[in-house]
């Protein structure tokens, strides 16, 4: 076997380790390289593939080692994240609901195992894609404005139905190298938005995502 076909895999699994660099930094309460990581981790995630395709080395094991990584970048570090998040603002009589965190990693799990066995020719997304659900956890220390807890959770929890649910959402990927149309128009939107205010409308910006997407994939036909 010719040595580049390793190469679209060693991304793959460079995604899994920096998703576990990631958690060792939310372990930290660090939550600026916690996000560095995750977006590092999404960079190699968004062009394993890309690579793959361009050197002929797609494989199966390399659709299985993409969700297995996923789970760590996508799965576990967020759903740490919510975990400390709910022990630290839960009364002290309610602190063993903080586990409730995980539910989120279950989420995850779920949303990549149905993909696994998703058509590779589906070009959107069954569900919200688990990347998108990450960045929009470890933005939330970033969000300037005291949100109320309760909404924050409401919000994760919406988020988490989305991703495995079956509402189809638009795809960010380039179809012959090209960006979909909506993946342009978004790109203008968010583009100078994440520039201007950096990690602060990195949840905004996701949650945008998601309810722009929802209501393109409904009325886009």
């Amino acid at each position: 076997m010719k040595i580049v076909n390793y190469i679209p895999n060693t991304l793959t699994l460079l995604n899994g380790f920096t998703g576990c660099l990631a958690l060792v930094s939310a372990i930290e309460d660090n939550a600026s390289m916690t996000l560095v990581w995750v977006l590092v981790g999404v960079f190699f995630d968004s062009i394993d593939g890309m690579v793959a395709r361009a050197l002929k080395a797609t494989s199966e094991i390399g659709k299985q080692l993409d969700s297995l990584c996923d789970v760590i970048s996508f799965g576990v570090v967020p759903g740490f994240i919510l975990y400390k998040y709910l022990y630290n603002y839960l009364p002290y009589e309610l602190a063993p609901f903080s586990l409730l965190g995980f539910v989120v990693t279950i989420a995850a799990v779920y949303r990549l195992g149905r993909f696994n066995i998703t058509s590779s020719k589906q070009l959107d997304f069954e569900g919200m894609p688990t990347p998108a659900f990450a960045l929009f956890v470890v933005g939330i220390p970033f969000i300037p404005a005291d949100l109320p807890n309760i909404l924050v959770i409401a919000l994760v929890a919406l988020l988490a139905l989305l991703m495995v649910s079956k509402l189809m959402l638009p795809s960010q990927k380039f179809v012959n190298g090209k960006p979909t149309r909506f993946a342009f128009v978004f790109a203008l939107i968010a583009t100078p938005i994440l520039l201007w205010f950096r990690s602060e409308a990195l949840s905004a910006v996701v949650l945008v995502y998601a309810l722009l997407g929802v209501l393109y994939m409904k009325f886009k036909d």
